[in-house]
């Protein structure tokens, strides 16, 4: 595995910001290529993560997933027309899974919207779509710009999801209801400010 030390040209993968400390955590140290950075395949069995995110939890590094942020006066004018669903119900604060297609109704990808404010969003996708979002964009008032590299990111998965927030001090978040969003602090972390999404129905499925 290379270092932050090895000249860039032989770094061509991006390490995220928790890139060091999965490193330390990994028992096989297997990384894997994800959008252009190095992210860890396991750290230590399928098995043994299997039966952890299903019984207990699980933290998997998502900054790789790819962020664009929506905005202007169109905006969810223009995501209407990009997505299959009506966003128009999607209030600041919360978020949406939706999919988009092509002209001929073929799927091309599906993601999640956030509604960070009044004709402000950030869509997130598993790869690439400029092209697309900037095609499907004209005629509207919107800048589309890529955040990947501004927005770290961690899923916390399992039964156990709250449980573990609550011992790491973020207090509060057993009030957020299903994709809702939510601005903590994080006292371990020198009362660092973070963004939390609930995605699970029921009990503490993920956030």
């Amino acid at each position: 595995m290379l270092t932050a030390r090895e000249p860039h040209f032989r770094r061509p993968l991006l390490p995220t910001p928790f890139h060091e400390r999965s490193r330390q955590s990994s028992q096989v140290d297997s990384f894997i290529p994800w959008a252009g950075y190095t992210t860890v395949d396991v750290f230590s069995t399928v098995e043994q993560e299997y039966f952890a995110i299903r019984n207990a939890a699980s933290l998997y590094d998502l900054t790789p997933m790819v962020k664009y942020r929506i905005a202007g006066a169109d905006a969810l004018r223009y995501l209407n027309r990009l997505v299959t669903r009506d966003l128009a119900r999607l209030r600041p604060g919360r978020v949406a899974y939706c999919v988009w297609c092509n002209d001929a109704g073929h799927l091309i990808d599906d993601g999640t919207v956030f509604c960070l404010g009044e004709g402000e969003y950030r869509l997130c996708t598993a790869e690439r779509q400029l092209d697309w979002l900037l095609d499907s964009a004209i005629g509207f008032d919107v800048a589309i710009r890529e955040v990947t590299e501004e927005v770290a990111a961690l899923a916390l998965q399992g039964p156990t999801s709250y449980s573990v927030l609550r011992k790491a001090g973020v207090a509060g978040v057993e009030h957020l209801k299903p994709f809702e969003l939510g601005t903590f602090t994080l006292p371990a972390a020198g009362d660092t400010r973070l963004m939390v999404s609930r995605t699970g129905f029921t009990g503490d499925l993920g956030y």
